[in-house]
């Protein structure tokens, strides 16, 4: 893959980032704080958490292909500074009814739920390109 590839790539999960954040939100804030409102400027927290989620993944930037070791350890380290980076911005609403570590435990769920739609989605897409080249080699191999 080359440099401009997972740039793009990255892109592409930066705004599919943010529709989950916002839906993920919206479900998680009408469960636990249905009576709390929301001002103009907590819509730019999903921005703000998607672009600091997309820091993390450059530790899954490889020029030449990884062994299935190196994907899967970066991949574990991709989603615990996710984690992290997410429970640093993210804090309990100041009324909270239930205890702080209730609402964090589920924050880390919803976390955990996106990054695997996210991997879902992007395996989807790599999957339909593999097979669109495949396609077009096999066109290749009978033309000639």
């Amino acid at each position: 893959m080359t440099l401009k590839e997972f740039i793009l790539s990255r892109v592409q999960v930066f705004f599919v980032l943010v529709t989950l954040i916002l839906f993920g939100s919206a479900v998680y804030g009408g469960i636990y704080a249905p009576q709390q409102e929301l001002h103009y400027y907590h819509l730019f927290s999903p921005i703000i958490i998607a672009a600091a989620c997309i820091l993390p993944t450059c530790v899954t930037y490889f020029k030449k292909e990884p062994t299935p070791l190196q994907y899967i350890i970066r991949q574990i380290i991709e989603l615990i500074l996710i984690e992290v980076i997410v429970m640093f911005l993210v804090s309990p609403p100041p009324k909270y009814s239930g205890s702080e570590i209730k609402f964090y435990v589920g924050i880390g769920i919803m976390i955990l739920i996106i990054y695997m739609i996210i991997e879902v989605v992007s395996w989807l897409k790599k999957y339909k390109q593999a097979i669109k080249l495949t396609e077009q080699l096999k066109t290749f191999q009978t033309a000639e």
